[in-house]
């Protein structure tokens, strides 16, 4: 069996057990599952609305009034005769009226825009040298993600011969964005279909390759679709008028051609997996414990333009005016999340029992708590001390494991240190177990200076 096919495979078997539903680990009690359950009900609870306060209410009434002014004014009625009773005597004044109408309107969309998103892969805090994907299926390298693509499709052509039909579903899916790979599948489930539910209809196996909508869906538009279709047996023809055609011989074999689409259905595209990168730190004796904050990264690796510069003292002054409006909650939210940095990936650093040992890993901002208690079990601690502690934040809060907010959700973004812990009632001899590492993990310690 090739090695793609043998992927596959994993894959569809991986696909039928994620139906099944979440799996539980035999070491948890039913309680340990109902509290955790109830953790994440309460945290994903909304919390109630306070009453305003006083001062809050006179800024409300205050602005209110402002609002029924400005309304009044709209309404009176204007003298007709140009600008005589106005109060604008000089056309510098009414080019400085329709200025300041003009600032206050762009202010306001500016305001109250839907949110701007300014993604990054880190920020300048992360003490890593770049962030890393590794894909087994192809090599065991760990690279960035710009030189895994020139890598996978090289594999694919190298899988060609083996299994065509296979290796041109995966291509169709691995190197073209989601939603063309699918409209191109969809398009070519119609060819495959009509075919099937009509075998002896010749106008069904013949596409005109000129065809608008095959040139918009299929083929050149979605790279290596000519690929899979000729692997199903279609063969380029030229026809009496020199158009171009992909035609199906009365021999092809229609059960290939059936398990040839059902391949293109199902299959997923290859895609590298974030390296996480584990390290363990240790302080040296002679450095203060907070040296574990202090992380740095190469310049190259993120700088802040000038047009971000000039976007966040804008946002400074726009929160210092919005004080003055009064403003609805979905109004709030939106400033709130305006210009909000989006950091694709997070450093995540715990420190163990004792506190100069840390573990240093990278996770995608998407992740969740679960991701990585699941880390620390499979890839850090001895399985002794798997079940034996919990994770605290920097400001004490008790990170559980079946809270479904994301790291960024959860303010960890684009880094955090946090605590490894055991319960007090444990004692010193619990605390000594939850830090016994793996072996081959304990053995490339490196000094965190």
């Amino acid at each position: 069996m090739s090695a793609i096919k043998k992927w596959f495979e994993d894959k569809k078997r991986e696909k039928k057990f994620s139906r099944i539903g979440p799996g539980q680990r035999l070491c948890d009690s039913s309680t340990q599952r109902n509290a955790q359950a109830a953790a994440a009900a309460a945290s994903s609870a909304s919390t109630p609305r306070l009453a305003p306060s006083a001062s809050a209410a006179r800024a409300g009434a205050a602005a209110l009034a402002r609002l029924e002014r400005a309304e009044a004014e709209k309404k009176a009625p204007r003298p007709i005769g140009g600008l005589r009773g106005s109060g604008l005597r000089t056309e510098a004044d009414v080019r400085q009226v329709i200025q300041q109408e003009q600032q206050d309107r762009q202010l306001a969309v500016d305001r109250f825009s839907e949110p701007v998103e300014i993604n990054t892969d880190a920020a300048p805090v992360l003490a890593v040298k770049g962030v890393y994907f590794k894909c087994p299926l192809v090599s065991p390298e760990s690279l960035p993600w710009e030189e895994w693509k020139p890598k996978i499709r090289q594999f694919l052509a190298e899988q060609m011969g083996q299994d065509s039909a296979l290796c041109a579903a995966v291509a169709i899916r691995t190197l073209n964005p989601a939603d063309r790979a699918e409209e191109c599948a969809q398009t070519i489930a119609k060819y495959v279909n009509n075919v099937l539910a009509n075998p002896g209809e010749q106008k069904y196996r013949r596409i005109r390759l000129g065809n608008a909508v095959f040139q918009q869906r299929v083929h050149p538009a979605c790279e290596s679709a000519l690929d899979f279709l000729l692997a199903c047996g279609f063969q380029r023809q030229a026809g009496d008028s020199g158009e171009d055609f992909l035609v199906l011989p009365p021999e092809a074999d229609l059960e290939a051609l059936a398990a040839a689409l059902e391949c293109l259905q199902t299959a997923e595209g290859i895609e590298p997996l974030l390296d996480r990168c584990t390290s363990l730190l240790e302080i040296s004796p002679g450095s203060a414990a907070s040296v574990a904050n202090r992380v740095a990264l190469p310049e190259d690796f993120y700088s802040l333009t000038p047009e971000e510069l000039e976007l966040e003292r804008l946002r400074l002054r726009q929160a210092a005016e919005s004080e003055e409006m009064l403003r609805t909650r979905q109004m709030r939210e939106r400033e709130r999340q305006r210009e909000t940095r989006r950091y694709r990936f997070c450093l995540v650093r715990v420190r163990l029992p004792g506190g100069r040992l840390i573990l240093q890993a990278t996770f995608a901002a998407t992740e969740q708590l679960a991701d990585i208690y699941s880390w620390l079990r499979d890839e850090c601690l001895e399985a002794s001390a798997a079940t034996a502690f919990r994770l605290v934040s920097p400001d004490k809060r008790r990170l559980d494991e079946a809270d479904g907010r994301t790291l960024a959700e959860l303010g960890l973004c684009p880094a955090a240190v946090l605590a490894l812990a055991v319960s007090a009632d444990d004692g010193a001899a619990a605390a000594a177990s939850a830090s016994r590492l793996r072996p081959a993990l304990a053995a490339l310690v490196q000094p965190l200076v």
